[in-house]
């Protein structure tokens, strides 16, 4: 799918991952639209832009955001879903049992959130005239190494575990309205959530790196994500981003 002139969704758009992304996206000449609870940047003066305040735990938000989407664009053509949260905790140790409610909140946003914009999305997306691919529409998804190979939470871990083999059974269940989704699993990048932890942590966590050994920049993820979307051959996949990082 060409993004020049797409309609493109960015969720959690405001900061992190999801700013990249959109950073990418601008360069690419998609139309873009920030989901995030957060203030998002102002509308740009040439209304290829914009920004909704939105909750992806709530589907009533999601579905109202989605047709403003439509209304305001005309379209829908891919989603990035960047948003995500996540907090450390095992799952017993001195301070008790991890907490059930810290659990069902991660899932809430990081899972749930994703399924919902998913499907909402995929209702207006088939409902698009395929391209010359026959495409109507395109889903990336961001899981994380922590679905791969281990983390440091729990619930974190099961939520984007959820993200990666959700992805695949979605792309298998939509296949034949021509829409394709996949998945990135990110390592250890440059952004809020990794700006927080102590410095000797962030560099044992970095040390990991095959190569480069830094954090990930937002942008570079936003520029796999729109090859992903670019390229109508890569379907049903999650891809490992994380300089051969292995937890």
């Amino acid at each position: 799918m060409q993004l020049d002139g797409s309609v493109v969704i960015v969720t959690g758009g405001a900061s992190g991952l999801g700013a990249g992304s959109v950073q990418s996206l601008q360069e690419a000449g998609a139309r873009i639209a920030i989901f995030d609870k957060m203030e998002g940047p102002d509308a740009n003066d040439d209304g290829r832009q914009r920004s909704y305040r939105v909750d992806i735990a709530d589907e009533a938000s999601v579905a109202r955001a989605m047709d403003a989407v439509v209304s305001d664009f005309g379209a829908l053509h891919a989603v990035v879903n960047c948003a995500g949260i996540v907090k450390s905790c095992p799952l017993y140790g001195e301070l008790g049992r991890y907490p059930s409610e810290l659990f069902n909140q991660i899932i809430a946003v990081n899972l749930t959130g994703t399924f919902l914009t998913m499907a909402y999305a995929i209702e207006r997306m088939a409902a698009n005239e395929p391209d010359t691919n026959g495409e109507r529409g395109v889903i990336v998804n961001t899981a994380s190494i922590a679905a791969l190979d281990g983390s440091s939470s729990i619930g974190y871990a099961a939520s984007k575990g959820g993200v990666v083999s959700m992805s695949l059974t979605a792309a298998r269940d939509v296949a034949s309205y021509g829409i394709r989704i996949n998945a990135i699993a990110p390592g250890y990048m440059d952004t809020n959530m990794f700006a927080g932890l102590e410095e000797t942590y962030r560099s044992k966590l970095i040390s990991g790196n095959v190569f480069p050994k830094r954090l990930g920049k937002p942008q570079e993820f936003g520029a796999l994500a729109c090859h992903i979307i670019e390229n109508p051959y890569i379907n049903a996949a999650t891809f490992r981003f994380d300089a051969g990082a292995r937890v």
